[in-house]
């Protein structure tokens, strides 16, 4: 076997490796994005014994933290806050920041918190239930990180214990180093086929009079100007023979009156 057929099969090898590595990556993605579509933004998910901090915004004239009270389905599921109130980042807004945290004595289920603002006598009916909702969190209490998993509405973290993002960058990361090595390894099969005085089409552009065929032969290689070559198609069977038009040192160019011509389509040196 050649160099040429050799780097051919690892071309193609490689190609499969990235076709199926970024089909892994759009499922992750998705996967991802549906996990979080389907989850509210006011659901949360905790392991018996542990905590984590949450943010929020401020609603009514809360001059601290103190103003703020929570109303919890149980005693040890509490809402600690930090002592100041922040200005978001993004649209300015006050913010809490608290920590959310479950005691280890707190049973699995699904418990409710709800925030109390100062009274906001000014506020609509509408207005009302839709604040109520802002207000309000479900929190999913699980005993364990396998029972939280089990929970998930990823089916990759589900069934892989793995987060689907990590899923997504690792396997984006397999498909970038893949195109890669197509490249370097396009680039050497040809050079290898420029050798033997073959190159592969590579730009089909519409012209007055046909279409121009760009190709990588050149002086570089021997070409000469308004030498004859033969053309192919993708199957190798010989369609005509032609003059080179332009010539460069790598790469040249030639009118064809083909309409079914495309990237793909080969051409050779007659005389090699």
């Amino acid at each position: 076997m050649d160099d040429k057929n050799r780097l051919m099969i690892k071309r193609m090898t490689l190609g499969r490796l990235c076709l199926i590595a970024s089909f892994i990556v759009m499922i992750s993605v998705l996967d991802a994005l549906t996990a979080a579509c389907r989850k509210p933004a006011n659901d949360l998910d905790i392991i018996t014994g542990l905590s984590f901090r949450i943010t929020g915004n401020v609603y009514g004239n809360v001059k601290s933290v103190l103003d703020i009270g929570v109303v919890s389905d149980s005693p040890e599921l509490t809402l600690d806050f930090d002592k100041d109130i922040f200005s978001g980042y993004f649209l300015g807004v006050d913010m809490w920041r608290a920590q959310l945290k479950a005691g280890s004595s707190l049973k699995p289920g699904k418990y409710h918190l709800k925030l109390i603002p100062p009274d906001l006598p000014d506020i609509k009916p509408g207005d009302r239930l839709k604040l109520d909702a802002l207000l309000s969190y479900t929190v999913n209490v699980y005993g364990d990180m396998n029972s939280l998993r089990q929970a998930s509405l990823s089916f990759i973290n589900r069934y892989t214990r793995v987060s689907p993002w990590f899923f997504a960058i690792g396997f984006f990361l397999i498909a970038l180093w893949a195109g890669i090595w197509i490249f370097v390894i396009s680039g050497k099969i040809d050079a290898e086929m420029a050798k033997q005085g073959f190159a592969e089409i590579y730009r089909v552009s519409k012209k007055q009079g046909g279409f121009e065929v760009f190709f990588g032969l050149g002086r570089l290689h021997g070409l000469e100007a308004g030498e004859k070559i033969g053309l192919f198609d993708a199957s190798g069977d010989f369609l005509k023979e032609i003059a080179v038009d332009t010539i460069g040192k790598e790469d040249s160019s030639v009118v064809v009156d083909i309409l079914k011509i495309r990237p793909g389509f080969m051409v050779a040196r007659m005389n090699r």
